[in-house]
């Protein structure tokens, strides 16, 4: 009884002190620490958003997704009034006043005209009269005839002593009409005066222009033209100096064509200058006379023959410069040439509203080598639109953030990745913070190409960086990335003998930007 007892009393003794020894707290709860992912932006292109999907640039499925650029550059005319003739020199005629001649007044030594309707001209007779007898002159050109009426054109005229009298004809208001093609106006003249006279008169023609003329034409240079094509490969055509390969087989030619029938025309001391961005100018050698052996030149002529309404001239690298040409990558292309109508001398006609043209259309594939990068940007929205996660961000002393790149071009890419707020006010260069590069940048290196030039897989690279918190600041109020780009040819990754690379629908580059942040928290 008593060993219970005091076995009790130690029990009590002991959780009196333990109690009394002792403060009871609240509970806590346990703390936690909490990983985040903030995805930034994902960005990929592929070669037609470096050309902004421009209608010159082609995609062949059927030839392992082939791209290719072409270019056309079209120059037409219409003659108007460049059908132009010379006209005929003062010619002096003598006769009797009270006879009456039939004769000609030639107004061309070589061209033989059925019809021709006329622009400009004048005819003109001066009758001269050193006599003291007045005298009267009644003729009438028997094949001019007047446009409105059909009339034939006619002179009636009095000269008076002592005097001279000049009679003009206006040739825009007559045609000319033979059944038999001609080089003279047929003239019948009768000359009257009270006693016979000697009669002097002189005619001459003045240089003109025809609407219209049928006939045998003697071969007719007309006036220079000059003229010009912009962006002949798009608006879009990347700066840089490329060098292609080669062109597409059987896609490039020079394309004249006339839109009626009318006489062989000579598209003649054709020059082709391409102009690039950079005012560099590059001048197309061709076939002198588009004849296969002949010598290559920097002004040559083409001819169209009068039975065919179109011919095209082959361009390929053994009968041009054509690669050096596209190599240039032209802003601007200039053509000065003159025409030459009916240069083998054969019956046929001509009206001054019919048009020629010449054209210039170039495919070439981008197998290319580019020793001047190609530059390229893009401006895509951004932002952390989470406001529970933009809150976090305040907590937050540093943050992992990471570039991630994949690229499938055959190019090495220089991309400088920007972040801005929305008023496009620069906020961080992120590219030099993960790639540590003075000029803000990192280097994504060229996939790695087989044999053909095609990429056989992908390059992937991973940027790193820690932010502090005035930067981490900084990204809450991001808005805009701007990526900007450059893209080249690496040699050291090119096999041997290949000194180029093939772009393919399949290539792209893909970029993803994203931050991780470490905070604390409990529940």
């Amino acid at each position: 009884m008593n060993r219970h007892f005091v076995s009790g009393v130690l029990i009590y003794v002991i959780l009196s002190f333990m109690l009394s020894g002792c403060e009871i707290k609240e509970p806590t709860a346990p703390d936690w620490n909490l990983d985040i992912n903030l995805p930034f932006s994902q960005k990929s292109f592929n070669i037609f958003d470096i050309l902004k999907r421009s209608g010159n640039i082609g995609f062949d499925s059927s030839e392992n997704e082939t791209v290719f650029l072409f270019g056309e550059s079209a120059y037409s005319r219409k003659f108007g009034d460049d059908i132009r003739f010379d006209g005929y020199p003062l010619t002096n005629v003598k006769a009797v006043s009270t006879f009456q001649i039939d004769t000609a007044v030639a107004i061309d030594d070589s061209t033989f005209i059925r019809k021709a309707e006329f622009i400009n001209g004048v005819l003109s007779f001066t009758f001269y009269n050193n006599t003291n007898e007045n005298y009267t002159v009644n003729a009438v050109l028997k094949n001019l005839f007047a446009v409105s009426g059909d009339d034939t054109a006619r002179i009636q005229t009095s000269v008076g002593s002592g005097s001279q009298q000049t009679v003009n004809i206006n040739l825009q208001d007559y045609f000319l009409l033979n059944s038999i093609p001609d080089n003279r106006l047929k003239l019948k003249i009768i000359f009257n005066s009270a006693n016979p006279v000697p009669v002097n008169f002189s005619y001459s023609l003045s240089e003109y222009s025809v609407k219209y003329i049928e006939g045998k034409l003697k071969p007719l240079r007309t006036g220079i033209t000059s003229d010009e094509v912009t962006d002949p490969f798009g608006s879009d055509v990347p700066q840089g100096e490329l060098n292609f390969a080669h062109i597409t087989p059987d896609k490039n030619f020079l394309i004249l064509k006339k839109f009626n029938d009318m006489y062989n025309v000579d598209f003649s001391n054709i020059s082709i200058t391409g102009e690039n961005k950079n005012g560099n100018k590059v001048r197309l050698k061709y076939l002198r006379k588009g004849n296969p052996g002949d010598p290559v030149d920097s002004v040559f002529t083409l001819s169209l023959d009068s039975d065919k309404d179109s011919v095209a001239y082959a361009i390929n690298e053994s009968n041009s410069n054509i690669l050096e040409f596209i190599n240039n990558i032209p802003k601007v292309i200039r053509m000065t040439r003159y025409d030459v109508l009916n240069s083998g001398y054969k019956e046929g006609s001509v009206r001054n509203t019919d048009s020629i043209s010449i054209k210039l259309l170039i495919q070439v594939p981008l197998d290319i080598s580019i020793t001047k990068p190609i530059v390229f940007s893009d401006t895509a929205d951004a932002g952390i639109s989470d406001e529970e996660q933009r809150k976090q961000m305040d907590f937050v002393n540093s943050m992992s953030f990471n570039i991630w790149a994949e690229n499938h071009f055959p190019l090495k890419t220089v991309a400088r990745i920007l972040i801005l707020d929305s008023a496009f006010v620069p906020l961080l260069a992120i590219s030099r913070i993960a790639g540590n590069n003075e000029d803000s940048t990192v280097i994504v290196n060229a996939a790695p190409v087989g044999q053909d030039g095609t990429v056989i897989n992908a390059r992937t690279s991973l940027f790193s960086a820690t932010l502090d918190s005035l930067q981490i600041s900084s990204l809450k109020h991001m808005g805009k990335i701007i990526y900007d780009y450059k893209l080249y040819t690496d040699p050291d990754l090119i096999p041997p003998p290949l000194t180029t690379v093939k772009i393919t629908g399949a290539n792209f580059i893909k970029i993803l930007s994203s931050g991780k942040i470490k905070y604390r928290t409990n529940f």
